[in-house]
């Protein structure tokens, strides 16, 4: 059970402070939000083996000195982490055969956004650092509130890994696909609130 609450308030804390403050934090936040895509995607792509979190934990590392030594290189990577999130909600909504081409709709939605964030840097980075937050915050608390029975089913007693990989597909799979949706609607309202607390922000 705790293992599920604290893999729930990790994502939706990091994903809050990314969709309200993403620009002022920018830099800090870029490797901790590129960290926690890679560690979702690598949970729910593989078995959870301690070779993708090493990966994870390097990626989220080069991230952050890109986005501190490269501003444009990370923007680039802020708007594809965004674009691969839209690609991957989209899809929750398009017919079921979509689903076999997920891979490729993130791709090329991330490498869009990511095109985009380079030409308008400084909008794309309170637009995509809100969008890619709400996108862990919306499903996490949805999950939360209407699912926390079966979330907790899914936690496997001392062993993290094990209980973060099943909460990560159920969240990203099962879930996702039952409540897709509720978690688009959620997420262009919370994204739109967070880029105006940010634009008012830095204003």
């Amino acid at each position: 059970m705790e293992l599920v609450i604290v893999y729930l308030l990790v994502n939706v804390l990091a994903g809050a402070a990314a969709c309200f403050f993403g620009k002022k934090l920018f830099f800090w936040m870029l490797g901790a939000l590129v960290f926690l895509g890679v560690f979702n995607v690598a949970l729910g792509a593989t078995e959870a083996s301690p070779v993708s979190l090493v990966i994870a934990a390097v990626l989220g590392v080069v991230a952050a000195l890109l986005s501190k030594y490269a501003y444009k290189a990370a923007v680039f990577l802020m708007g594809f982490v965004a674009g691969a999130a839209l690609g991957f909600v989209v899809t929750m909504l398009l017919p079921q055969e979509a689903a076999d081409f997920l891979a490729l709709i993130m791709v090329v939605s991330g490498v869009l956004l990511g095109l985009a964030g380079v030409r308008w840097s400084d909008a794309i980075v309170r637009w995509g650092t809100a969008w890619t937050g709400a996108t862990f915050v919306v499903p996490n608390v949805l999950a939360a509130a209407l699912a926390f029975g079966p979330l907790a089913e899914l936690a496997v007693p001392g062993d993290a890994m094990a209980t973060f990989d099943a909460l990560s597909g159920f969240i990203g799979g099962d879930f996702a696909a039952a409540y897709g949706t509720p978690i688009l609607v959620g997420t262009i309202v919370l994204a739109v609130a967070g880029a105006i607390v940010q634009t008012r922000v830095s204003d």
